[in-house]
């Protein structure tokens, strides 16, 4: 499969219009025209149209230079293509729905959860391609011009005919200039705005219904309710945002996605006071469980990492972090195994479904009514400065375990999610002690990095390792304990702060 990051501006046309001549926009030295091609595309969908609503298409088109499978998926304000060929390397490999490749399945398994992908619309299209190069020979950009015809194949689906230009542009400085510039003359030539985002959005008449502000009150004025459902709402979208990059191995995309769960979660536990029936706890029990598959992968990472960096500061421990940071790749690897099989199972499916209802129609108990800024923000208030007190208290106790300094930092955290809900109504003096609170979670990151780096080393069996290396642990365990005591240490003063 291949990837690339698609930036192009579609505008409406009539029949008519003459073709412009690209070689007269501005920045534009030279063109050259393509071959007309004639491209046949079959699209993809589940019978509720799960990709469509999400603004997602998946097709198989012949015809072109670029036969095969894609798979667009938004990104931002742009789109991020993942093609896949006709026919697969292994023509034994399984596919599910009528063909598609396994690998574009699972991408928006997240929107699908198991529904079977079909056909549900023809696109035919003669194109004609003229490219726009600047004085230096580089590609600004192509210009599709498109005749098409469609035919729907969802039930009383009809045909249709239109024209359009499509302009891309490469991922360059120099194309996203060359997009501003072209469209300004594309539409002083006749281009329009178009009533749909897709060739297909405009096939099956699927374009989403525009996207309402959830909380369209003034934060001063709004309900706790309203700024629950928004926060949920936002979260949710961040997982599903991630989970097609977490199953491409994207960068931070795991722990985006795991950041999402928890901050989902939090909102329904720290405001549980604000729903009502036991919905709310079960889901947050079923957030819980996904947060410590992905946790499995994020924290061998994030320790191989730690490990990794140690060997470059201290040469003379390498053999010894060395070990260590294998045995961290080796527990990722099969905490990857858990997650693909954990994204690919009708439990994971069964969660999505769930807070999507939650969000649709939320289990609100009656004070969720109430004015945000007249409930919410006093609650967060006294929970930081409760939150200070208990941790000052736990911290002074002589037989405060690791365990418990553990406790708090994830109660700090919660404290944070929970307070990045309320924010929109958030006074100064709170948002201050928030600053402080961030303060005092990074310092229990520290000291929690150093802890569960002990812990590594303290699980490694010597019966099989070299003296000299086994000396190396030991030093190395005695760095780590440097470290966690001081992060301990520096919390009494860090507390203080939001007292």
């Amino acid at each position: 499969m291949s990837e690339q990051l698609e930036i192009e501006t579609k505008y409406e046309v009539d029949e008519d219009t003459p073709a412009p001549d690209l070689s007269a926009a501005d920045g534009v030295a030279r063109t050259t025209v393509d071959e007309v091609f004639h491209l046949a595309a079959t699209y993809y969908d589940t019978e509720v149209l799960d990709l469509a609503r999400h603004r997602i298409t998946l097709r198989r088109r012949v015809g072109g230079k670029d036969d095969g499978w894609h798979l667009k998926l938004p990104a931002g304000a742009d789109r991020r293509e993942v093609s896949a060929p006709l026919f697969p390397d292994d023509p034994t490999a399984p596919a599910p729905g009528d063909g598609v490749p396994a690998e574009l399945a699972a991408r928006v398994l997240v929107y699908t959860r198991g529904r079977v992908l079909a056909p549900v619309a023809i696109v035919e299209n003669d194109r004609h391609t003229t490219y726009a190069w600047d004085t230096e020979g580089t590609l600004l950009g192509e210009l599709a011009d498109d005749h098409v015809h469609t035919v729907s194949l969802l039930d009383d689906g009809v045909e249709k005919a239109w024209r359009e230009w499509e302009f891309e542009v490469p991922d360059t400085d120099a194309g996203r200039v060359a997009a501003r510039t072209v469209d300004r003359f594309l539409r002083a030539a006749g281009g329009r705005s178009p009533h749909s985002a897709s060739k297909l959005a405009r096939a099956i008449d699927s374009d989403p219904a525009p996207v309402e502000p959830t909380t369209v009150r003034k934060p001063t004025k709004a309900a706790a309710s309203e700024l629950l459902v928004a926060a949920l709402a936002g979260y949710r979208d961040r997982l599903t945002a991630n989970d097609p990059l977490v199953r491409a191995r994207a960068d931070d995309a795991l722990h985006q996605m795991r950041v999402a769960t928890r901050q989902l979660r939090s909102a329904l536990t720290e405001f549980s006071a604000y729903f009502s029936g036991p919905a709310p706890a079960a889901l947050s029990s079923e957030l819980r469980s996904l947060a410590s598959v992905l946790g499995g992968v994020r924290d061998a990472e994030v320790l191989a990492e730690r490990f990794s960096a140690q060997a470059e500061a201290e040469p003379e421990l390498a053999a010894a972090v060395g070990l260590l940071a294998a045995e961290q790749r080796r527990r990722e690897a099969a905490g990857w195994s858990r997650v693909d099989a954990y994204l690919s199972a009708d439990r994971y499916f069964a969660l999505l479904d769930a807070v999507d209802a939650t969000i649709a129609e939320p289990p609100l108990a009656k004070r969720a009514a109430r004015p945000a800024v007249s409930t919410l923000a006093p609650m967060i208030h006294r929970r930081i400065r409760g939150f200070a007190r208990d941790a000052d208290d736990l911290l002074a106790a002589p037989d405060a375990t690791n365990d418990d300094v553990h406790a708090i930092r994830k109660r700090a955290k919660r404290l944070r999610y929970a307070a990045a809900v309320a924010e929109p109504v958030l006074g100064k003096a709170i948002r201050a002690e928030i600053v402080a609170l961030a303060a005092v979670q990074t310092r229990l990151g520290e000291f929690q990095d150093a802890a569960i780096a002990r812990d590594a080393v303290a699980e490694v069996d010597l019966s099989g390792v070299a003296p000299a290396t086994a000396f190396q642990l030991g030093r190395l365990d005695a760095v780590e304990e440097r470290r966690a005591a001081d992060a301990r240490a520096s919390l009494p003063t860090l507390l203080r702060r939001l007292g």
